[in-house]
């Protein structure tokens, strides 16, 4: 299940800390008299500075390393209890505390301001003293510790059949701290590093010096994503983003926004004071925590912090989060992270069931070798990622190594887990398992050396083919790491032709891409398609489709190199022969009505893409672009070679596009792709831009839900296609509908084109080479829909409403949709 995993680890950015031999403790405390749950109430490890507060629910957990054996609850008005616990393990222990009376006399209650607020308005006057990321430089040594876990597990789980190939890993059980229910790991990491952060120049960055992840086979590909700097977690910041989801900070300026706060204690802390603030939500519309922090009295530094998500909150898949920052003092004079700590529980449901097997992620951070105001080194100050990685041995340090960089020993059951986790990867039954999943995913069933797919193109239908039957296949990385040979042959019923295309990939480099590959295909494919999944034929493209195919028989041999210079920097270049071909529904006529049999072009390009702090998943021959916070920027440039093939054009094609994603919180994000280009001379029309049609009921973000293929065309174009989702902001209010947790979308997109008349095929008398079909124009008077959509229904779902707002009118030659209804599937937190 190595790539399965790996897949995690890159979407979640973190798994976790292996706390086998951690004290970990979950209870709740009552009201002996009458079983109500105490909320504020504050359960601690005697001797200790590691507590917390309870919940609404009179919820508590707590999970030290420290040699404890007791555990205390106390309110005001009960009398304190102390309990046993057992070291090195999972207790469970509740309080029931009795009620005391107090002999005193009257007590006028008068209202006032919130005893809180003088308190968090001196932490956000000393934020920028106190918070380590406005340091002007420093160097830290961190120790990252993930952990992903199988909970849930049930009993048929431990059947004969299971127990013969598993049963080694029951040895491995233990119980989770955040959920109270059991769970056996299966994927454990450390990741050694040093982090180094300057204001002058901004930046924050980390180096990795080493890093095992045991149940992987391609460590290195996740490596990047297991340190400090991925779901870094601050809650001096207005929002804490993590899963992408932005949770608004209580310790936010407008943080009176979204909570309420109570003073609920004062503490003395290795001898300074501390006061305990609690917060809670006010309301579910956005996201939101429920914790409380630790506040220094003579500084206004948050020493610690203790949060979990609430329920009712509009998050999918996560049914349990907490989140802990706990801060030190470094030379008595400046306060630093010490140890950062997540752990989340992935669900199907979010309802309070044992019933459905779930996933335990947890992540700690240590934080050593503090050192301020040193002079960052030059290799450091011009690298050119914020994640960078040490040598090509990161990945092969010995125990030695990692026993003497772990701030504490592992024990003899938490060494195990290494071995247990990369043991059950050789049994036959997990193999099957792991092979199955993958297809799914990957869309390719994985043999040892040979990769049969992908699956969801084994058979679909189109007007051109008929039943299209397809059989393709890639070699794996059992072959070779460095060659990947591609290739597919395809039938249709219809127009009886073979099909088929093949291709070499070779991979020079893998740390920054360096990749060569040459392709050819003879195959039918939808000019004007937009660049999704669905623009190819299968089997959903054919489900879905609303009928408007118009698809061509291509002849196209292809030759491309990327080389990325630096992280986000990457040019490429291609040299492409292709001839395409005219059939009954796509007629190719010159302006004497002529019927031309195909039209060819022979291009060279040139491309460059530029991104900033981008994050990349990098496997063999892919590579995954996860985002930037940053716009990212897309040019190309084509030109036509006319001598090369009989009949080719003469042209320059100049391209370019921006991408950019900005996070607005508490509204919501916004996705913006603005294009646009130029093509000089005179081209028939399959090479003018056509613009992106959508010919299934499926959403397509990058093409025009009400727009034909062949309807619009151009040689000078701007096109610009937004998005704005308020993540439940406005049906969260509403209600009974928020109980369905409905998110809200705004979609706008809109295309201006003209044609030169050398290039316009619609025009009496044209001088282009070939006739338009019919129906299809210049885009002069700009393109416009619009509408909205309402995602996260199941879950999964997303239906979108679309309407056509400009060219509404009937046109000859086309099947003019003012409005369309579109599907997709999104799996988002």
């Amino acid at each position: 299940m190595q790539r399965i995993i790996s897949l995690i680890f890159v979407l979640l950015f973190f798994c976790g800390q292996a706390v086998a031999q951690s004290t970990r403790v979950r209870g709740r405390v009552t009201d002996a008299s009458n079983g109500d749950p105490l909320q504020f109430a504050s359960v601690v490890f005697p001797g200790t500075v590691v507590g917390i507060t309870t919940d609404e629910n009179g919820i508590y957990t707590l999970e030290t390393r420290d040699t404890v054996s007791q555990i205390s609850a106390s309110i005001v008005g009960y009398a304190t209890k102390t309990l046993p616990v057992k070291r090195g393990t999972f207790s469970q222990v509740d309080f029931a505390l009795d009620p005391v009376t107090f002999g005193i006399g009257e007590v006028t209650i008068t209202p006032g301001a919130n005893p809180a607020y003088p308190l968090l308005e001196g932490v956000l006057r000393n934020r920028k003293k106190n918070n380590p990321r406005e340091y002007d430089r420093y160097r830290c040594a961190t120790y990252t510790k993930m952990e992903l876990d199988l909970s849930n597990i049930k009993p048929y789980f431990k059947s004969k059949r299971l127990q013969r190939n598993f049963g080694f890993i029951f040895n491995y059980m233990d119980t989770s701290a955040l959920t109270g229910h059991s769970y056996l790991p299966a994927m454990i990491s450390e990741t050694h590093a040093d982090r180094y952060h300057s204001n002058n120049p901004s930046f924050s960055r980390e180096v990795i010096r080493a890093n095992r992840v045991s149940g992987v086979e391609d460590s290195f590909s996740v490596a990047q994503f297991t340190g400090q700097m991925h779901g870094d977690v601050n809650f001096y910041d207005s929002f804490i983003d993590i899963f992408n989801i932005r949770f608004a900070s209580p310790l936010a300026e407008g943080g009176k926004a979204f909570y309420n706060y109570f003073l609920v204690d004062s503490l003395d802390i290795d001898g300074r004071k501390n006061y305990k603030i609690r917060f809670h939500p006010k309301r579910m519309t956005t996201p939101v925590l429920d914790g409380e922090v630790l506040i220094d009295s003579a500084t206004y530094a948050l020493t610690s912090a203790s949060a979990r998500m609430p329920k009712g909150v509009n998050v999918n898949w996560i049914k349990h989060m907490r989140l802990d920052n706990e801060f030190r003092l470094v030379n008595d004079s400046v306060w630093f992270h010490n140890r950062d700590y997540v752990a989340a529980e992935f669900s199907l449901t979010n309802a309070d069931s044992t019933k459905l097997t779930s996933f335990i992620g947890t992540r700690e951070v240590l934080y050593t070798d503090v050192v301020l105001d040193e002079e960052i080194p030059d290799e450091i100050l011009h690298a050119d990622n914020n994640v960078v990685l040490g040598h090509e041995d990161i990945t092969q340090k010995d125990n030695e190594y990692w026993n003497k960089v772990r701030p504490y020993a592992l024990s003899r059951k938490e060494q195990g887990i290494y071995a247990m986790v990369d043991s059950i990867q050789d049994v036959p039954l997990y193999r099957n398992i792991y092979t199955l999943i993958n297809t799914i995913i990957c869309g390719y069933w994985n043999t040892k050396y040979i990769g049969i797919g992908p699956y969801y193109k084994l058979a679909s239908f189109n007007r051109l083919e008929g039943l299209r039957m397809q059989l393709g296949g890639r070699t794996t990385t059992a072959v070779s790491k460095r060659v990947r040979l591609n290739g597919y042959m395809a039938y249709g019923t219809r127009d009886g032709l073979f099909k088929g295309g093949g291709s070499v990939e070779l991979a020079f480099n893998r740390r920054l891409t360096r990749k060569l590959e040459i392709g050819g295909r003879h195959d039918v494919l939808q000019l004007g398609a937009g660049q999704n999944a669905l623009a190819e034929s299968n089997i959903l493209s054919s489900m879905l489709s609303r009928g408007d195919q118009r698809m061509s028989m291509i002849n196209r041999g292809n030759i491309n190199y990327e080389h990325e210079w630096r992280h986000g920097i990457s040019n490429t270049l291609g040299f492409q022969l292709q001839r395409i071909y005219s059939n009954r529904y796509v007629q190719m006529l010159r302006s004497d009505s002529l019927r031309v049999n195909s039209v060819a072009d022979a291009s060279f390009s040139v491309g460059m893409r530029l991104s900033k702090n981008e994050n990349i998943y990098r496997m063999t021959f892919d590579k995954n672009y996860l985002g930037s916070k940053y716009p990212i920027f897309m040019f190309n440039f084509t030109a036509g070679i006319p001598k090369l093939l009989s009949g080719g054009s003469e042209y320059y094609r100049f391209e370019g596009g921006i991408r950019y994603r900005p996070e607005l919180p508490p509204i919501g994000q916004s996705d913006i792709y603005i294009s646009g280009g130029t093509i000089r001379g005179r081209v028939p029309y399959p090479l003018l831009k056509l613009h992106e049609g959508n010919g299934t009921y499926f959403y397509d973000p990058r093409s025009f839900s009400c727009m034909n293929f062949y309807e619009f065309a151009s040689d000078t174009w701007v096109s610009v296609f937004f998005e704005h989702n308020f993540g439940g902001l406005l049906l969260g209010r509403l209600p009974l509908i928020k109980k369905l947790k409905l998110r809200e979308v705004f979609v706008c997109k809109g295309v201006w084109g003209t044609l030169r008349d050398e290039n316009n095929g619609a025009l009496p008398q044209t001088k282009a080479p070939l006739l338009f079909p019919v129906g299809m124009s210049s885009v002069d008077d700009p393109y416009v829909e619009m509408g909205f959509g309402i995602e996260n229904i199941l879950k999964l779902i997303r239906v979108d409403f679309i309407w056509r707002m400009t060219h509404r009118g009937p046109v000859a030659g086309q099947d003019i949709d003012n409005f369309a209804v579109n599907f997709s599937l999104h799996l988002k937190f």
